[in-house]
Order: structure tokens, then sequence, then C-alpha cells
């Protein structure tokens, strides 16, 4: 399932810091918008090059991408340096 909501905090040596929850929702409605506008376009260029080129390769965009999209629940990202926090998550 694609994850909807993504946690993002940063926090700086010595201060408070801020978090900041983004809804990816609105990122997957445009992603999937733009996705659908270039599918006739990916399946020409399939068509022309299959015979010499990254015909059958390009067929398997759509399939990846979305896979990809759907693995991202559960990811969390988390980074430490001497002066800055980074945290990334997808609950």
């Amino acid at each position: 399932m694609l994850p909807i909501i993504m946690h993002f905090k940063i926090r700086q040596a010595g201060g408070r810091g801020f978090g900041l929850y983004f809804p990816v929702i609105l990122v997957w409605i445009l992603a999937s918008a733009v996705l659908i506008a270039l599918l006739p376009f990916l399946l020409l260029a399939a068509l022309l090059t299959c015979y010499r080129g990254p015909g059958f390769a390009l067929l398997v965009v759509y399939p990846l991408f979305f896979s990809t999209l759907s693995n991202l629940g559960g990811l969390r990202i988390d980074v430490k340096s001497a002066q800055n926090e980074l945290l990334i998550d997808f609950p």
C-alpha cells in the first residue's frame, strides 16, 4: 500500500528542531496523472524500438515504479552528525 503521510524532522545540536508531517498522497496523485499522460508515448517508444533497442525494457518501467512506491511504507531514514539530526519516516 502506498504511504499517505511522511514525517520529516530536523534538529540542530543544542536546539529543539522541528518536525513536519507531509501528505505525500498529493505527490502520488500528481505522479499518477503524469504517468497516465505519458503512457501512450512510452508504449509507442516500446513498439518502435522492440527489435533493436530497449523496447521490452521500457515496458517494465511502470511496474517497477509502482513496486518501489508500494514498498516505501515502513521506511525510516535517520541520519545523525555532530551538528544535525535528520529523520524521514514513512509510517
